[in-house]
């Protein structure tokens, strides 16, 4: 109580503040007591420690609502693209459809059926996600999608663009198939001339019997360039019975060319030529009446007509297979 009473009586007492302004204005003086003086002081320390936390509340509601606003517009940026991105995929799916057509491939439902499942590249959103996509791009961000309906559509385009790249690898192997293919067909003639003996069954020339030819005879100038009709490899170079001076040429998918009565051969064995390289010149060695090429084509291991060879073969048959 004597504790309480000496700390009133301290409070009573007036404290003096003078004022000495500049200039010629007197100086003029205040008198509070010491506990106004107090009590203003702590007003003042708890007004300004309100104030500063009043202040960062609405710093971290202005940071709060900005970030929100970065947000709806990066998810507003994420879904124009993804309206892009399909758009993209779909044109991507109708050059796949064009090239197919092209290449007279097979429909993505072999691939579905044989490779990623009969599901696989079907369906589509639903008419509430297509409603939410909608609003997005209008810009009505109150009816913005949750992340798990834009995960699903992630999820979906994704699941297509696997598809379309296992489509595009098919395609592409198509491709090198048919090129190797066609790279390996016999096409066009070995070398300029006429026919002088066709293939099939005819009366031997120098012999007088009837024999089956199992090639073109075509005949022109001697020494007259021979060129070979296909990518392959010469698995023979060098003199046969009855063929001469003769080279053969491998090309791969069952394909071989015969080439007979050289007068000289300009490959060896193992060499590798292209179509329309200059492989040997034309002679009238072996059984020969006269300057020509014996010209044959063998596929799977059995000779066939080299007329239709003459013309562009892999296109015709393309054609007749459709």
């Amino acid at each position: 109580m004597k504790v309480f009473c000496v700390i009133s009586d301290k409070l009573k007492k007036r404290i003096t503040i003078i004022f000495i302004p500049h200039g010629k204005k007197s100086p003029f003086k205040i008198s509070i007591s010491l506990f106004l003086m107090c009590a203003l002081i702590v007003s003042w320390t708890v007004i300004t420690l309100w104030a500063g936390y009043l202040t960062s509340k609405y710093f971290d509601y202005i940071k709060a609502k900005t970030d929100n606003k970065i947000m709806q517009v990066r998810l507003l940026f994420f879904a124009s693209q993804f309206a892009k991105t399909k758009h993209m995929l779909e044109k991507i799916q109708i050059n796949d459809e064009k090239i197919r057509s092209l290449f007279a491939l097979d429909t993505k439902k072999s691939i579905m059926e044989e490779g990623l499942g009969r599901n696989l590249g079907k369906g589509g959103p639903t008419p509430a996600q297509t409603n939410t996509f909608t609003a997005i791009l209008s810009g009505n961000l109150d009816k913005f999608m949750n992340y798990s309906d834009l995960s699903q559509q992630s999820d979906a385009i994704y699941e297509q663009y696997k598809f379309m790249n296992q489509s595009y690898d098919e395609i592409v192997s198509h491709i090198y198939k048919q090129k190797s293919l066609f790279m390996a067909t016999p096409c066009g003639w070995p070398c300029k001339g006429y026919i002088s003996s066709d293939y099939g069954f005819r009366k031997h020339p120098i012999f007088r019997i009837r024999d089956f030819h199992p090639g073109l005879d075509i005949a022109n100038a001697l020494y007259a360039p021979i060129n070979v009709t296909a990518d392959g490899k010469v698995v023979f170079s060098g003199w046969q019975s009855g063929y001469g001076n003769v080279i053969v040429v491998d090309h791969g998918h069952n394909y071989r060319t015969v080439y007979g009565h050289l007068a000289k051969s300009l490959v060896k064995k193992d060499a590798f030529v292209t179509r329309g390289q200059n492989i040997a010149k034309m002679g009238n060695t072996g059984a020969s009446t006269g300057s020509h090429v014996h010209y044959e084509v063998h596929f799977k291991g059995r000779t066939v007509n080299p007329k239709p060879y003459l013309t562009d073969y892999f296109f015709n048959q393309a054609n007749r297979g459709r």
